[in-house]
């Protein structure tokens, strides 16, 4: 019989599993208080998914809140995409399609981009992978998919806002202005200080004085603007003199839907007699027909055209500050 040879294999070094280091991109579009939970909500479920997966550590989080039609808006997400080209994430967890991009070929080039340099972007909801077969199709489908459904719902929002608009309980017509202040039932209340000047710069206005000419008055009377500064913008007063609110009416303009382009004219509704007023309403159109007739524009059935005159404002010199 043989002699027996038995010896000891030697252990094989265990495999070595490399661990990826996960970036979570979350998104939602305003500052709302609703939406803190919501971002909330989207955070905890993909950090716990991380802690839950083998070979996965979480490397970081990005936070965004803004909408997610342009990318370049988004600070976080333009940081998530330079630590991907440092290498320092091995891969992105977004809770949705409709989180990552809202649009498809913005989205696209991203996971293009981020897919050349080694790194996947997986989708929770979905469950996809951007390495994966076929992804881009499914990508894009989903995203056409989520971006009716947003705009279906915005649409229902315009609609019902265009509805309140219309028959006057919106509360764009409650938005207060300088020389008013809300009460405890929400009604406009008169500020007297500030309905004192704004009755001072209707009276200079139609007294002949120009726009810089009431500026540098108010200034001299040490009168604070609307925000409280020494100084006034002439823009702002400008606007002081056609605004409707003065007179007691509030206007609202109506939100558009998605079916209807940016350069459609958006409807403006007037709700008469919503306040009191702080100018009559003699005085209130003699400073619009005031502003027409020094206005270097006119408006005929040709349409817009300079007249051929020019309006100039004669400015009276005070001798005792060096004129002769």
């Amino acid at each position: 019989m043989s002699e027996r040879i038995v010896r000891r294999i030697p252990n094989l070094p265990p495999p070595q599993r490399s661990t990826k280091a996960v970036g979570i991109y979350a998104r939602v579009s305003t500052q709302r208080s609703s939406q803190f939970s919501s971002i909330s909500a989207q955070i905890s479920a993909l950090v716990q998914q991380v802690y839950h997966t083998d070979q996965w550590k979480l490397a970081d989080v990005y936070l965004d809140f803004v909408s997610g039609k342009s990318a370049e808006n988004r600070a976080e997400f333009q940081r998530m995409l330079g630590d991907c080209r440092q290498k320092k994430i091995d891969l992105v967890l977004v809770k949705s399609v409709s989180r990552f991009a809202r649009e498809v070929v913005d989205g696209l080039e991203t996971i293009r981009e981020l897919k050349s340099i080694g790194i996947p972007v997986y989708f929770d909801m979905e469950e996809m992978n951007s390495f994966q077969p076929d992804f881009e199709l499914y990508y894009s489908i989903y995203a056409a998919v989520a971006q009716g459904e947003q705009e279906s719902a915005r649409d229902n929002v315009a609609v019902a806002i265009r509805q309140k608009v219309k028959d006057g309980t919106s509360s764009l017509y409650s938005r207060t202005c300088y020389g008013y202040r809300k009460d405890e039932n929400g009604d406009f209340v008169i500020v007297p200080e500030e309905a004192k000047t704004v009755k001072l710069i209707y009276d200079l206005y139609l007294e002949g004085n120009s726009i810089v000419a009431i500026r540098r008055e108010l200034e001299k009377r040490s009168i604070p603007s609307p925000t409280g500064k020494k100084g006034w913008c002439a823009r702002a007063i400008d606007t002081l003199l056609s605004n409707e609110k003065y007179r007691g009416n509030s206007t609202a303009t109506a939100p558009l839907t998605s079916y209807e382009t940016q350069s459609t004219q958006r409807s403006r509704y007037m709700y008469s007699k919503h306040h009191i007023a702080i100018i009559d309403d003699a005085q209130f159109e003699a400073v619009a027909e005031e502003k027409k007739r020094r206005s270097n524009v006119e408006y005929d059935e040709t349409g817009v055209h300079r007249k051929s005159t020019k309006y100039t404002v004669k400015i009276k010199i005070n001798h005792e500050d060096g004129g002769e």
